[in-house]
């Protein structure tokens, strides 16, 4: 399934390129922009980007492919929408969405072109996606989540345990040690997975960094190793990790880590939603 990118800067593109390679439904190939060779999705960054000739001059039964990344909704409430900034599984779900509901159903062909008897189909489309843009836009009750590791099979391992929880997930992730710090800088997250060996920074020193941010000294850290010794354990401690937890992921030792964790993220988020109040 060919994903086009369209007004992305490069960083962002390269980060939507790793998150397409996340999906588990499909294959997703991000793909340059040809308006001779039209992809299956478009994904436009910013919504000024709709009225470049090259994007306004597409077929007006192409828009429903249109999927435009901002912070705020646009205007053209019938557009799917992507919020910014990107993550993971809310841009694989929008995307899933419009294959479903869109591409599946209705496949696109040279010769599609909106006929009298099709408007009613059209404008049930335009609803669909609405909807459903309303539906994929962030949730505060969701959890935040920060999944540090530089391996990409790892990374998507603990994706799949985490939107396999029966609750509301929004998953970041970070390929070394500098990377994660620099993230956490940016936004909040209610729980970090930290890989302990890694290229750079070590998941120790990482973790004895993060730990001197005010706003993460009480988030759950979890801690990822092939093997832990008892040094391994006193040096997690001494840099403020909370538990361990061992690769390769066992699903019933990930749910009893889960569980451990949930009840301390339930009494800290409204502690810090009411100091990020006070602050702002």
């Amino acid at each position: 399934m060919q994903v086009g990118s369209f007004g992305f800067p490069e960083q962002q593109r390269s980060k939507v390129e790793k998150i397409l390679r996340l999906s588990r439904r499909r294959d997703y190939e991000l793909v340059a922009f040809d308006e001779t060779a039209l992809p299956d999705v478009l994904l436009v960054f910013g919504e000024e980007a709709l009225s470049e000739p090259s994007v306004s001059a597409l077929p007006a039964d192409y828009r429903r492919r249109l999927v435009v990344v901002s912070r705020q909704k646009p205007k053209e409430v019938s557009l799917p929408h992507i919020g910014y900034p990107l993550i993971s599984s809310r841009v694989i779900r929008v995307l899933d969405g419009i294959v479903d509901r869109t591409i599946d159903s209705v496949p696109l062909t040279d010769s599609d072109a909106p006929q009298a008897a099709d408007v009613s189909e059209n404008k049930k489309a335009a609803l669909s996606d609405e909807s459903r843009t309303q539906e994929t836009e962030p949730d505060d009750n969701a959890l935040r989540v920060l999944v540090v590791d530089d391996s990409a099979p790892m990374r998507q391992a603990l994706a799949d345990q985490l939107m396999a929880l029966p609750m509301a997930m929004q998953i970041s992730f970070a390929e070394d040690g500098a990377s994660a710090l620099s993230v956490t800088d940016q936004q909040h997250f209610d729980l970090i997975f930290l890989d302990i060996m890694m290229p750079g920074i070590d998941g120790f020193e990482t973790c004895t960094q993060l730990r001197q941010k005010a706003h993460i000294k009480k988030t759950p850290i979890i801690m990822l190793s092939s093997k832990t010794s008892p040094l391994d354990e006193v040096k997690g401690i001494m840099a403020g990790c909370s538990t361990y937890l061992t690769k390769p992921i066992v699903p019933d030792e990930f749910q009893k880590v889960i569980r451990r964790v949930s009840k301390w993220i339930t009494e800290y988020r409204p502690e810090r939603a009411a100091s990020q109040a006070r602050t702002n």
